[in-house]
């Protein structure tokens, strides 16, 4: 194979064979030897991360250190495919270019790796100053007292040659800020001073209202009073009235009763007398009629006595007095067996 001819592409940290060199992959010392040679010439560029020119190189010097892996290993990938018995030891030594290559990448561009970590904080920490002093640009209106310690914390910070670039910015930013916070703390004073006098015109108000409330409740309480008392004399006249009334009603109900009574012991005397005149006109009619009825008997009788007298007269060839004994005896029942019924 011919290994005479070379790549020198500025790309490469060194001059490599356009064709693969085996031995590089397949022999430890031969690619010692290209690594070594690799080594030297990243050993000969002194990083200057103080300018930007110095960056660049550390930044182009890692470059072609990757490039030249990258060379390496595309170098290695032809040869597994014409030498598929060395495939173990090229890839081997791939990983191994791979490993040392980008170890010895990071240890290149480590200075300016370290320079833009640091350049990254250094920008952090002024951008996150600077929008701190921006921040009190938008406050909305707060007490003055805090606004106050804001300007006074404001009017501390100190803009010098130690903001770098942001020195600027910041120094219009903090001129802001002081201007902002003045007028807010201006606002605020104006409100609070506004406050101040509003709470104590409702204080005034207020003592007012109760003044003017408890005046009303006064008046509310000694009308109440004196509601409450011609209420209590009107309670009490009712009660006398009633009572007054209640009496004479019951005076009235007695001189009523002690009539009604009075009338009725003479409707029941006049009730009764009349009931006694009834009873004694009743037994005068009852013996009259008694008396007519005993003389109707006895006139009856004695016609019925007679008749049969003329009977015993007119069949017994007998005398009148001989006729009224015999009907005598009848009537007496002094004759046996014989009734006489009229």
């Amino acid at each position: 194979m011919d290994v005479t001819s070379t790549s020198t592409s500025t790309d490469l940290i060194i001059s490599l064979p356009v064709k693969a060199d085996v031995a590089t992959f397949t022999d430890q010392a031969s690619f010692e030897t290209l690594y070594e040679k690799i080594v030297k010439k990243v050993g000969e560029h002194v990083p200057d991360v103080s300018t930007k020119t110095g960056r660049d190189a550390i930044a182009s010097l890692a470059y072609k250190v990757a490039r030249t892996k990258t060379t390496l290993d595309a170098q290695g990938k032809s040869l597994t495919e014409e030498w598929r018995k060395n495939t173990a030891k090229v890839n081997a030594t791939r990983n191994l270019i791979t490993e040392r290559l980008d170890a010895l990448q990071k240890q290149v561009r480590k200075p300016l790796t370290d320079w833009e970590t640091a350049e990254e904080a250094r920008v952090a920490k002024h951008q996150s100053n600077l929008d701190r002093l921006l921040s009190y640009i938008t406050l909305p209106v707060k007490p003055s007292e805090e606004l106050r310690a804001m300007l006074a914390e404001v009017s501390a910070i100190i803009v010098d040659d130690a903001w770098d670039e942001f020195r600027d910015r910041a120094e219009i930013a903090k001129a802001d800020a002081v201007a902002v916070l003045n007028r807010l703390i201006e606002t605020a004073e104006k409100q609070e001073a506004d406050a101040r006098e509003l709470e104590q015109l409702r204080a005034e108000r207020e003592a007012r209202l109760a003044a003017e409330e408890a005046k009303r409740a006064e008046e509310t309480r000694i009308e109440a009073e004196r509601q409450a008392e011609e209420r209590r004399k009107e309670e009490a006249a009712r009660i006398e009235k009633e009572a007054r009334e209640k009496a004479e009603r019951e005076a009235q109900e007695r001189i009523e009763a002690a009539e009604r009574e009075a009338r009725e012991a003479n409707e029941r005397a006049e009730r009764a007398a009349a009931s006694e005149r009834q009873r004694i006109a009743d037994e005068q009619a009852a013996e009259i009629a008694a008396q007519q009825r005993r003389e109707a008997d006895i006139e009856h009788r004695r016609t019925v006595n007679n008749t049969v007298v003329s009977s015993l007269v007119a069949c017994a060839d007998i005398s009148p007095d001989q006729a009224k004994k015999i009907v005598a005896h009848m009537v007496s029942g002094l004759i046996p067996n014989v009734t006489f019924t009229y």
